[in-house]
């Protein structure tokens, strides 16, 4: 008779997650979640379609009467939309960009309404890899489409819409965000773009004159938001 294998001390449990996404169940903290693709599929720069695309946002301050007051901060590659806040249910760290978006700081939320959303395929309640293959009943995995730039601020678009944002006052943000915001300049130049160059030191003195200047995109007028 064949001896069991003594189990390793270390050994993990077979169900433990293989990546800390986050997962329908799991504490939502302070993200909202918009659905977008319901009506017909989301169409991706690269080929293929997804359907019922689940986005995870938050927002900081008040939307103006004008729709016009907003700022979208767009998150790194291992970022998420906790930009700003403490640790909590559903937060296992403190908000990334925290120094900068609130009340009094250089993203003044008494001021301005901030949103950052968790960009298509961040796995942060927004679809990626880990959500469910609605054709196979298991998480996508290494099947899921890949997605560009362009794709997910596309979605940010959808977002800014359910939101009721006319145009962005500034979009900001730093490494892969910083490449959302020159995409955001591209295709809306009328909307100011701040970019965070990778190394850089970010000021907060320096953010907040960027914002009020405009960054690198100066808008004489602020139309609503082009659709691509």
């Amino acid at each position: 008779m064949t001896e069991p294998v003594p189990e390793h001390p270390r050994s993990f449990p077979p169900d433990l997650p293989a990546s800390g996404a986050w997962r329908p169940g799991d504490p939502v903290g302070e993200r909202k979640f918009v659905t977008i693709a319901a009506d017909h599929p989301f169409a991706l720069e690269g080929g293929g379609t997804l359907d019922h695309l689940s986005v995870a946002y938050e927002t900081w301050g008040e939307l103006d009467d004008t729709g016009s007051n907003a700022v979208l901060v767009c998150h790194a590659l291992t970022g998420d939309s906790h930009a700003s806040g403490r640790i909590g249910h559903g937060h296992p760290t403190p908000g990334w960009w925290d120094d900068l978006i609130g009340p009094g700081k250089p993203l003044d939320t008494d001021r301005y309404f901030v949103v950052c959303t968790n960009v298509l395929g961040g796995c942060q309640g927004t679809t990626g890899p880990s959500s469910i293959d609605p054709a196979a009943g298991v998480p996508w995995g290494s099947r899921f489409p890949v997605v560009t730039v362009r794709d997910m601020v596309r979605v940010q678009a959808r977002v800014a819409d359910h939101l009721g944002v006319r145009s962005w006052l500034t979009v900001i943000g730093g490494s892969m965000g910083g490449m959302q915001v020159i995409e955001w300049g591209r295709h809306v130049p009328a909307s100011r773009a701040v970019v965070h160059e990778p190394g850089e030191l970010l000021a907060g003195e320096r953010v907040a004159d960027r914002v009020e200047r405009g960054g690198t995109h100066r808008a004489r007028a602020r139309p609503p938001m082009a659709r691509w």
